[in-house]
């Protein structure tokens, strides 16, 4: 910034980007773009065509703020931390910066793996800024940290993935900084070092030092920052509070996700679909901890399958785990010794059946829900090897309403409240001698 031909000097802390952005350029041909590339600052018409990375973002941090910045892979977040750190240029629009900036935007950048974790400090310490005796004044302090003992003496190469996330964050937040940039640094380690890092980052925020936080762990976002930016495909789509700019982001992540693909196995005499709604039926995307759903399962058959056993397996997204399963009788078995069959009957039409779930209790995340519908077996040995199975027929988001929750997970059965089944008449006439169930 320039006043009266002078530079003006920002107080330490503050970051200011106007209008940001930053291009780059895409390489078809990789020799022959990049002679096109050199060539494009005289003849600018001879340039490859580039990728906006970063469309014009503005933003004014305040010292002491700390900044969480969340959004899709490939959204611009790492992007606009290496301009910000002063690491990429800018295509265009300005960048400006108070004080001393330290950035840990990769574990372990620039460790080599012959040398010890000691060396490595050293070398990693030059990199950062500090000089040989700054770093050896800080180096029991960061061994102290980093809790490896007697492996700080050993060649990089034999640290786990753990140990390497221990020396490379120990050494970068001992490093005297105004402003602190995080990129996924607690992405590894254990859960007692992980807390750890917690407590330190705590103690840099109440020093008033600015910290700008990348995560895609919004338990994470929601327990360190005070303010949330949120990219959308290079522009900020939010700028706010954490629980609101939490909740946006999981509101675009679900709006972004693929649609389901049906199994395909298919005929044209049986067709199955799946969706959650709220109360008042409307379709959800995102469910809320504690929020009352119901899913509802409509089965249209061509022909009238009798009593048939049917479930609803709901799966963990990331981990392909099973959360649980909705049957007709299954919550009633859990609480008593099945009496009959857990069936039910699917007539000729459309038979819809809806599980009304006063509590939504799984963890934050994605699931998938799955259908099955086949022949009735009895409870104590289910057979689904007669019946068909439609993966994946509906995903939804299971988000927290409080943030503080954020980043955790639940293993617990869902407390149907009831079920219902209703059967719509079909459109075509049973054969003769048959008809609907009285």
């Amino acid at each position: 910034m320039i006043a009266n031909g002078e530079p003006v000097m920002l107080p330490p802390g503050t970051i200011q980007v106007e209008d940001l952005v930053l291009e780059y350029p895409v390489y078809r041909h990789l020799v022959l773009d990049r002679c096109r590339a050199l060539l494009g600052a005289l003849l600018p018409w001879l340039n490859p065509p580039f990728r906006r990375v970063l469309d014009r973002i503005t933003l004014a941090i305040k010292p002491g703020e700390v900044v969480g910045i969340v959004g899709l892979n490939g959204a611009g977040k790492t992007s606009l931390l290496k301009v910000i750190a002063g690491l990429v240029s800018p295509t265009e629009g300005a960048v400006r910066v108070g004080g001393r900036v330290m950035a840990l935007l990769a574990m372990g950048v620039g460790f080599r793996p012959a040398f010890t974790g000691r060396q490595n400090l050293l070398i990693g310490g030059l990199l950062l800024g500090l000089d040989t005796r700054d770093i050896t004044e800080r180096m029991q302090e960061i061994a102290e940290f980093s809790e490896l003992g007697e492996a700080l003496d050993q060649p990089y190469f034999t640290y786990s993935s753990g140990m390497r996330a221990r020396l490379a964050f120990s050494l970068a937040t001992s490093v005297p900084a105004d402003i602190v940039i995080l990129d996924e640094t607690l992405a590894t380690g254990d859960a007692r070092f992980i807390s750890k890092c917690y407590r330190r980052l705590k103690e840099i925020r109440a020093s008033g030092r600015t910290i700008l936080f990348v995560s895609h762990n919004l338990g994470e976002v929601a327990r360190i920052t005070s303010r949330v930016v949120l990219l959308d495909r290079g522009r900020v789509a939010f700028d706010g509070d954490v629980f609101e700019g939490l909740k946006a982001y999981v509101d675009s992540f679900a709006a972004a996700s693929p649609s389901v693909t049906m199994d395909p196995v298919r005929s044209s005499d049986l067709d199955v679909s799946v969706r959650v709604q709220d109360e008042e039926g409307q379709a959800l995307k995102v469910v809320e901890l504690g929020r009352r759903i119901a899913i509802e399962m409509r089965i249209a058959s061509r022909l009238e399958m009798g009593e048939s056993f049917v479930f609803l397996r709901i799966i963990r997204m990331e981990s392909n785990e099973l959360y649980a399963y909705l049957s007709a009788r299954r919550w009633d078995a859990l609480r008593e010794t099945p009496t009959r069959w857990d069936s039910v009957y699917v007539s000729a039409g459309v038979t819809t059946i809806t599980w009304t779930i006063p509590y939504w209790t799984g963890g934050e995340g994605g699931y998938f829900i799955d259908a099955y519908v086949g022949p009735a077996c009895p409870p104590e040995s289910p057979d689904v090897a007669e019946g068909r199975f439609w993966h994946k027929v509906a995903r939804i988001e299971s988000s927290y309403g409080n943030a503080y929750l954020r980043g955790a997970g639940s293993l617990a059965e869902l407390p149907v409240e009831h079920v219902t089944v209703m059967v719509a008449a079909s459109s075509v006439c049973p054969k003769p001698g048959t008809g609907e169930r009285p």
